[in-house]
């Protein structure tokens, strides 16, 4: 079916050409550019896909056409007509073409830029969700969140087996007044992926997960690992996190859950507590939740300065 569905489709793309400006477009050109449409280089790098057979198309949930490498790829090709339709456009019809001959059934994400479709579609349609997954690390601030975050694209990488987007954002939010305050900002990451089904860009249903941890630039830095003259003991940053003293600490059963990407990238600790724990002891923790449980930023293990060690 690959090589029947592109050239399916780039009998279409010459046909559409010639009813709309009367002009030919060559054989090869239009194969090259479909090619690109579905992601590849080159026809022959289509036509040597194995993995992620075009055949199955239909079965994608998801379909992105590459539009950035439609582009790219006509810039390459020699004596192209001057009024061949810009590569959004192309990618439209073979979408038309594709959903009207019931090649795909996916919901098709296209824009000029997939960046920008990630910022301003994929990103914005996702932040109930990543909210949710912040809920915890929202409840160690004092503060209410309520406004879209602006997001920075740090890598959208295309492995072998998947379509990996990683994305960053600080959520601000209004403090409230009745509260002691404990911070108001929330720096996280996002990491969005699409388990790859067909060729190059078609996908089944992405996966998202969102970490983050309070912005404490506002603490006093001496008070973060309590940079007293006390030249024998600093308090560890698990236990500052937490609102206790280490002595307490050593006192309490807990186990500790890591919150990490695919790619083992540690975006915070979820540290649950025993409920054999002394009670009073417990209601000295700094957002522990009702199931005894909390979150640590993933610098809550590491060594705690020396203040003997400083200048």
């Amino acid at each position: 079916m690959s090589t029947q569905l592109s050239k399916l489709c780039a009998d279409h793309l010459r046909q559409s050409f010639n009813v709309l400006t009367g002009e030919k477009l060559k054989a090869s050109h239009a194969i090259q550019l479909v090619a690109a449409f579905f992601g590849y280089k080159s026809h022959a790098a289509l036509l040597a896909e194995r993995k992620y057979p075009l055949d199955d198309l239909e079965e994608a949930y998801i379909f992105i056409p590459d539009v950035e490498l439609i582009e790219l790829r006509r810039k390459k090709l020699n004596n192209l007509p001057e009024n061949l339709p810009n590569s959004v456009d192309i990618a439209k019809e073979l979408v038309s073409f594709l959903t009207n001959g019931q090649h795909i059934g996916a919901d098709v994400w296209l824009s000029d830029s997939f960046e920008t479709y990630c910022l301003e579609t994929l990103l914005v349609n996702c932040q109930d969700l990543i909210d949710d997954q912040l809920s915890g690390v929202m409840a160690e601030t004092n503060a209410e969140f309520w406004n879209q975050p602006w997001y920075e694209i740090e890598s959208i990488e295309d492995k072998q087996d998947e379509l990996l987007i990683i994305a960053s954002s600080k959520l601000e939010g209004e403090s409230l007044e009745d509260k002691p305050f404990s911070g108001d900002t929330i720096d996280f990451q996002v990491q969005i992926s699409l388990p790859r089904i067909a060729g190059k860009r078609g996908f089944y249903e992405f996966d998202v997960v969102a970490g983050g941890k309070v912005n404490d630039d506002w603490v006093d830095p001496e008070l973060k690992y309590d940079t007293s003259n006390n030249l024998d003991t600093s308090i560890s940053p698990l236990a500052t996190e937490l609102g206790i003293s280490d002595d307490e600490l050593e006192e309490l059963e807990y186990d500790v859950h890591e919150n990490a990407s695919n790619d083992g990238l540690i975006y915070d600790y979820v540290i649950q507590f025993s409920k054999n724990n002394d009670q009073e002891l417990l209601a000295k923790i700094s957002g522990l939740d009702e199931f005894l449980a909390t979150r640590v930023s993933a610098n809550a293990f590491d060594e705690a300065p020396n203040p003997s060690e400083e200048f």
